[in-house]
């Protein structure tokens, strides 16, 4: 246990850290875009569909000229959720909801299958994360990550870049519940060992900050480092954009 503050802000004793994992332990932006892409080249390839079903697919997965929304579905919703979008966009297009479901699953397998091996080397660690965690490592906090990540690719990351040793649990999208059902962070919270009321979370999307909210934390925190321009978050305990803003005293 440490007591944490942000800045001149006191964030008190906290016996664990619940983190995000892309856009806040990791650089993710550039990925997640090409990732979106090649989900909407998929599927409408498979769809032969209207003129606008492009300019549709872009919209629902948070791409905009030419740029990813850090509050879209891709860059903050669970695969699943974000195949349910994409299938509903198909089934507008006057086919069935099966077979715009199909389509989708389709779409996303094949995106997978191009980008999802060595996702970790295209997802390098956040400036400072590192240094963040022994730190906080060596006050006794304990520390936890939460993300709509599969659980092998969060594993993957972790091990490739030397963050393993520095966790103490995990929790993906694998099974329910997962974000933003604040049960799964309350979940972690009992597998650390560690009190809701003395745990805090640091994320980069609003879906993190309510977690924190819905599970009674102790404290949240908005992490926008990680994306180009700077995502505008409210609802938190304090902003950083630097991991070194962030002490233990």
């Amino acid at each position: 246990m440490a007591r944490l503050a942000l800045a001149d802000r006191d964030l008190g004793l906290t016996e664990a850290v619940i983190f995000d994992k892309d856009g806040t332990l990791c650089h993710s932006q550039s990925y997640l875009l090409e990732l979106a892409l090649a989900r909407v080249d998929e599927a409408v390839a498979l769809a032969q569909g209207s003129p606008g079903l492009r300019q549709l697919l872009e919209r629902i997965s948070g791409i905009h000229r030419g740029l990813l929304d850090p509050a879209g579905s891709t860059a903050v919703a669970s695969r699943h959720d974000n195949l349910i979008a994409i299938a509903s966009a198909l089934s507008s297009e006057g086919r069935s909801w099966f077979q715009g479901r199909c389509w989708a699953e389709q779409a996303l397998a094949t995106a997978d299958a191009r980008l999802g091996p060595g996702k970790w080397r295209r997802t390098p660690p956040t400036d400072g994360i590192i240094d963040l965690l022994q730190r906080l490592r060596s006050r006794g906090v304990r520390i936890a990550v939460l993300s709509n990540d599969r659980e092998a690719s969060l594993e993957s990351f972790l091990v490739q870049h030397g963050l393993r040793d520095l966790v103490d649990a995990v929790r993906g999208s694998d099974a329910p519940p997962h974000k933003p059902d604040p049960q799964a962070a309350l979940l972690l919270c009992r597998q650390l060992g560690c009190r809701a009321e003395a745990t805090g979370l640091v994320g980069d999307a609003a879906d993190d900050l309510q977690v924190a909210t819905d599970a009674g934390l102790a404290w949240s925190l908005a992490y926008t480092g990680g994306w180009q321009p700077e995502p505008v978050l409210a609802g938190s305990h304090g902003h950083l954009n630097d991991w070194s803003q962030l002490v233990a005293r």
